[in-house]
């Protein structure tokens, strides 16, 4: 079984222009970006209380 799985997502093309304008910038590709954006996310909320 592989270690990752893929997904898919759907952005509007202005955040996807931002993030391949961040990508760019740092010279990194879009999924790397996105993953970070989710790493940053998880932290940042796993430790919430339940609801939203």
């Amino acid at each position: 079984m592989p270690v990752t799985q893929t997904y898919s997502l759907r952005l509007g093309a202005d955040r996807r222009g931002k993030l391949e304008e961040i990508a760019r910038r740092k010279d990194r590709d879009l999924s790397y970006v996105i993953r970070k954006a989710i790493d940053e996310y998880i932290e940042r909320h796993q430790h919430d209380p339940d609801g939203d």
